[in-house]
């Protein structure tokens, strides 16, 4: 019994550091992310094309969703902040499910 029961609390711990293992590569990948969509959306602005829409193509070419994008200034002097959000499963309780990043890019 006492073998069973060490055997369980090893695999509860290894589970648990998997999951954050995990948790912090979505991180990773949701920074990562919001920085691209972030210089896709200042270089589109400064082309004159819609920079939230090049936001968005670019998140979602990188599996995650914009969940906010603001523009300010207009023409070659522009400044773009992006917040997108990718789901983590599986996840522990208490965990959130959803990470959300926010990155700024602008012109010079």
């Amino acid at each position: 019994m006492l073998v069973v029961g060490i055997c369980l609390s090893i695999c509860a711990v290894f589970y648990a550091a998997v999951v954050l293992i995990h948790w912090f590569a979505v991180a990773r990948q949701a920074e990562q992310a919001a920085e691209l969509s972030a210089l896709s959306a200042v270089s589109a602005a400064v082309a004159g094309d819609d920079p939230c829409r090049a936001a968005a193509e670019t998140a979602r070419r990188n599996e995650v969703t914009v969940a906010a994008c603001r523009v300010r200034g207009e023409g070659r002097q522009v400044v773009v902040e992006v917040t997108v959000s990718e789901g983590v499963a599986p996840r522990l309780a208490g965990a959130p499910a959803t990470i959300r990043r926010t990155a700024t890019a602008a012109s010079s």
